[in-house]
């Protein structure tokens, strides 16, 4: 949250898409992430889970789909989590 007050201090002001718009970013300031083996290169895979009818909102079982990445050459999926956040 400090960081949203930070760039509302300095007038900036996040806004929402509206549905297919699209946004232009400058990727020449980008860092390209590796995976722990080195590789830079990901394909990307759909992760499928099953949610138990005790838990879903409908009462049954529901199949769930979660886009991931996965390394080119050790298989192993990318944490995201451990991405740093950027700062301005």
């Amino acid at each position: 949250m400090g960081e949203a007050n930070r760039v509302a201090a300095m007038g900036l002001q996040a806004r929402a898409l509206r549905p297919g718009e699209q946004i232009q970013v400058d990727l020449k300031n980008a860092v390209p992430r590796e995976c722990g083996c080195g590789c830079k290169y990901f394909i990307s895979v759909i992760q499928v889970s099953t949610i138990s009818a005790l838990v879903s909102p409908t009462g049954q079982e529901l199949i769930a789909q979660r886009p991931v990445l996965v390394c080119l050459e050790c298989k192993k999926e990318l944490d995201i989590s451990a991405a740093k956040t950027m700062t301005m």
